[in-house]
């Protein structure tokens, strides 16, 4: 895992420092070094000053096995110090002075007598505290016979000397300083050369981070932040590439995600939601842009759907399994859930969903309707049958009683043909829905509804039922006519049918205007009614509200079939209100062009 943390200060400031620290600790080292050397110098040079100067005067006849002339001594010692400004003097073996160059300084120089017998020259030195002077000397012994006899003491002020080395030592400090400070100009220009380079290549990289950028890197003549910018603009390209590449997937995801008409719910191994296409959110009941990020048990309320979520985050293989989610209109919901895994362990789901409502109604519908057109062919095959085999057994000797036998074979065998043919007429109209195939003609509304009631008023007269019918004059549409009047007559058919004698059935046509604007026809009538529970099922085939009375009426349970199909043929609806004992009106509306 990598971490970073803010920078604190630039790279030009750690190369300036950097080169700074090491520069100064040079210079202080080299000035102490050469301080120490200056004083050393200083040092031994007024050492030898002062020991050639006792070495002249120890080259005299006094240095000689002979006794010390001391007259010839300080003859030679005065010469001396006025070329050297040094002190001479000669000290017996016991330490005291014998002669002296300074007469009234001999006793303050006493405690600087050598006490050493040894038979080599000896430098000392003596700071006094009180003056702020220094004074050096430097003791050369004289032998007699291998035997050291007397000390020739040379001692001299090195004030002047001090001062001198004192100045060279400041020299040397401004010295080292002035080239701290144009080394330090030229660590700076150093620096800054070493690092505009980077940073602008920092600045250049962020912009290109942030977007914000050109795309192009500064060009440098450091082979370093050359190589790393090549890196950096190869590294841009790629990202870029992949950036593209990742847009064009994740469009081509939403685009399709966003078109498929099953719901698919991603979510993580802690139950939140990391997507959900459209399909889903519409099942659902949620907003797709909201839902991101927010936890399962929050945004999903059916205990089902997040139990099945949780058995597909644990399971390693993929789960199915059929719910239902409540609501105004209950739905079978297929599930799917598919385990995901990446390569850290996280884990994930993805949930499809399919709405499979429609696919069991329809299921259901065709088991319905096997079962009723099976038992509507069985009855009577079963009935003709039956009277036939009764026949040819020659069991019946009485006319009338054959006569009557044959006529229920003959009504069976009507009913049996009446189902075929609505069957068949059932196909063909069903074959032209959705085809634009439907041939039309421009029809009087009126006509048609008047050759309608033409057709039901015989039997509308047998139970004593009025039909009136109402339609604006001159109401024209583009319809096909057969078929309108077929749908028209199953109407009034079944109003007659389930309607007491004595009652009215109304027809009417009018021009609806508005959005929905094309051709209403309504058939109401005064009947028992249908129960509420029937009605979304009253269009199915073979469907009856009251399967007695139905077949003894005739009926074959596919006249309001008929009429579904035929008004979708024409591209309308076909709606039912009814009420029981009170009555039920059909509404016809065809998206007709009208005249």
């Amino acid at each position: 895992m990598s971490r970073t943390s803010n920078p604190r200060t630039s790279l030009i400031r750690h190369l300036f420092s950097g080169w700074c620290v090491l520069l100064t600790t040079v210079l202080l080292v080299f000035c102490w070094l050469a301080s120490l050397e200056m004083a050393r110098l200083s040092e031994e040079s007024q050492y030898r000053r002062l020991l050639e100067a006792a070495m002249a005067v120890s080259g005299t006849p006094i240095s000689s096995d002979r006794p010390v002339d001391l007259q010839l001594f300080q003859d030679a010692a005065q010469d001396i110090k006025r070329a050297v400004a040094a002190d001479i003097d000669l000290i017996d073996s016991d330490g005291f002075v014998v002669s002296e160059s300074t007469p009234h300084q001999a006793a303050a120089r006493n405690d600087a007598v050598p006490r050493s017998s040894a038979s080599r020259s000896e430098m000392t030195s003596r700071y006094d505290a009180a003056t702020g002077r220094r004074t050096m000397v430097v003791s050369v012994p004289l032998e007699r016979m291998g035997i050291p006899t007397t000390v020739i003491r040379v001692s001299a002020d090195t004030s002047l000397a001090d001062a001198k080395l004192a100045g060279g030592q400041r020299r040397l400090l401004l010295g080292t300083l002035a080239g701290a400070v144009a080394a330090a100009v030229a660590a700076w220009v150093f620096a800054y050369r070493t690092g505009t380079p980077v940073r602008e290549l920092s600045i250049a990289a962020a912009q290109l981070a942030d977007g914000t950028g050109d795309g192009l890197l500064p060009a440098s003549g450091i082979a370093e932040v050359s190589t790393l910018a090549g890196a950096i603009d190869s590294l841009r390209r790629q990202l870029v590439e992949r950036g593209l590449t990742i847009g064009r997937q994740g469009t081509q995801q939403d685009a399709v995600l966003g078109s498929m008409i099953e719901g698919v719910l991603a979510i993580d191994g802690r139950q939140r939601i990391v997507s959900a296409n459209r399909a889903a959110a519409d099942l659902l009941g949620i907003d797709p842009d909201t839902v991101a990020g927010r936890s399962l048990q929050e945004v999903i309320r059916n205990p089902d759907l997040r139990r099945f979520a949780l058995l597909a985050l644990d399971c390693r293989e993929t789960v199915e399994d059929d719910l239902v989610l409540r609501g105004l209109r209950d739905r079978t919901i297929r599930v799917r859930g598919t385990p995901l895994r990446d390569a850290s362990g996280a884990g994930g789901a993805v949930i499809v969903l399919n709405d499979v409502t429609d696919i069991q109604h329809l299921e259901n519908v065709r088991r319905d309707f096997v079962a009723n057109v099976s038992h509507e062919l069985r009855t009577p095959v079963a009935s003709i049958k039956g009277f036939v085999e009764t026949l040819l057994d020659d069991g019946v000797d009485d006319p009338a009683d054959r006569r009557r036998f044959l006529e229920i074979v003959a009504r069976q065998s009507d009913r049996l043909g009446s189902i075929i043919e609505d069957l068949l007429a059932l196909s063909r109209i069903e074959q032209t829905e959705g085809t634009g195939d439907l041939p039309l003609e421009r029809v009087e509304i009126a006509d048609l509804l008047a050759a309608v009631i033409a057709d039901c008023r015989p039997r509308a007269d047998e139970r004593s039922i009025a039909i009136e019918a109402t339609s604006p004059p001159g109401l024209t549409a583009d319809v096909n006519a057969p078929l309108l009047e077929q749908a028209i007559m199953n109407l009034v058919e079944n109003a007659i049918k389930y309607s007491e004698p004595g009652r009215t059935v109304w027809v009417s046509a009018a021009a609806r205007p508005g959005p929905e604007r094309g051709l209403l026809i309504e058939v109401r009538d005064e009947g028992t009614g249908i129960a509420a529970e029937h009605l979304p099922r009253l269009f199915e085939r073979f469907y009856r509200v009251d399967k007695g009375r139905s077949r003894t009426l005739g009926g074959t349970g596919l006249g309001l079939s008929i009429v579904k199909h035929i008004v979708q043929a024409h591209g309308g609806s076909v709606a039912v209100e009814s009420e029981p004992g009170v009555g039920s009106t059909f509404r016809v509306l065809l998206p007709a062009a009208l005249c």
